[in-house]
């Protein structure tokens, strides 16, 4: 099933979140729209907006402005660490467009970040609800501990853990789609089972998606996906489609990896080499089928919901998200 046709119940909707993305991105400061607008109007899946609009209508509340403006704030934040992600990886390619620090530079596109992350917090505090706030101040706290989390352990990809993955993971992605699943829940005016329900949905769900991009990074199309593939590699990121297939890996191949990353020597040749040792030792399918194991776990935790369309699409939506190709 296409996105959009799991999106239906919420279009409306969404459109609305653009409208109010737009309004909140003006600024007398023409380059700070322009660079705002410009990763805006790129695509984009706005998961975070859908599982927050999808939650409040699971929860039978389907009306009201705070709806749209909490879902425009926390694609803001998204946005924004979107912006200071591409540099600190000194990225390319974002949404299958030339990255914005490669047009406008470094510190245009983190100070357009900064502002991005203001107008967030200024939008979901006009909703006037304190734990609304609560909510996404932490999750935006959590998500910059994962990218400092992932900064600090670069230095020294090769000892990686899998516990380290997860926590750059959870923390980085999955802090603020749980957020997404929360918000959508306190704006129904839920009692705290469903809030934490809808919370651990929204937390599977991320882990789930975030496996699913280090998956394509080793095995996508780069046209499709959005992204340079094998990025991560080349930015010192040991993801867990490298990390499985390091554990099932022969002495030799192991040696021959560690060696790659020691020296960091980019020719073809040797990103062909590490490729394949991903394919051969099965990375990308035991990642693939992580991402699924937190994709039932996103299910159980509102199978007890009563049952409505809004729980339907989100149903739907988790198995999307281990589907996709992009």
């Amino acid at each position: 099933m296409a996105i959009s046709d799991i999106l239906d119940l919420v279009s409306s909707d969404l459109i609305e979140v653009e409208k109010v993305l737009d309004e909140h991105v003006q600024s007398p400061i023409p380059l700070a729209y322009e660079i705002s607008k410009y990763l805006l109007g790129s695509g984009g899946k706005r998961l975070r907006p859908s599982v927050l609009l999808l939650a409040s209508g699971a929860c039978g509340n389907v009306e009201g402005k705070k709806r749209i403006y909490s879902a425009a704030s926390l694609e803001l934040i998204h946005t924004a660490s979107l912006l200071h992600d591409d540099v600190v990886d000194e990225a390319t390619l974002r949404r299958g467009k030339t990255s914005s620090n490669m047009i406008w530079g470094n510190k245009p596109t983190v100070l357009v970040g900064d502002f991005m992350l203001a107008r967030a917090l200024n939008l979901m505090q006009s909703c006037g609800e304190l734990e609304l706030i609560d909510s996404v101040t932490e999750a935006a706290s959590r998500l910059a501990e994962g990218q400092v989390l992932e900064v600090m352990n670069s230095q020294r990809m090769i000892d990686f853990t899998e516990e380290v993955c997860f926590g750059i993971i959870e923390n980085k992605t999955a802090s603020l789609i749980e957020s997404c699943g929360r918000v959508g829940a306190i704006l129904a005016n839920v009692d705290a089972d469903l809030k934490n329900k809808f919370s651990f949905y929204g937390f599977k769900l991320g882990v789930a998606f975030q496996l699913t991009d280090d998956a394509l990074d080793y095995s996508g199309n780069e046209s499709e996906f959005g992204k340079e593939i094998g990025h991560d590699l080349l930015e010192g990121k040991m993801t867990l489609p490298l990390y499985y297939s390091l554990q099932n890996a022969d002495k030799n191949d192991r040696k021959r990896v560690k060696d790659f990353i020691e020296n960091m020597d980019m020719g073809s040749g040797d990103m062909s080499f590490v490729f394949e040792i991903v394919k051969e030792y099965g990375g990308v399918q035991k990642t693939l089928e992580k991402a699924k194991d937190s994709v039932i776990e996103a299910k159980k935790a509102i199978e007890s919901v009563p049952d409505n369309e809004y729980h339907k699409s989100l149903d739907l939506l988790a198995e999307y998200v281990v589907e996709r190709n992009n």
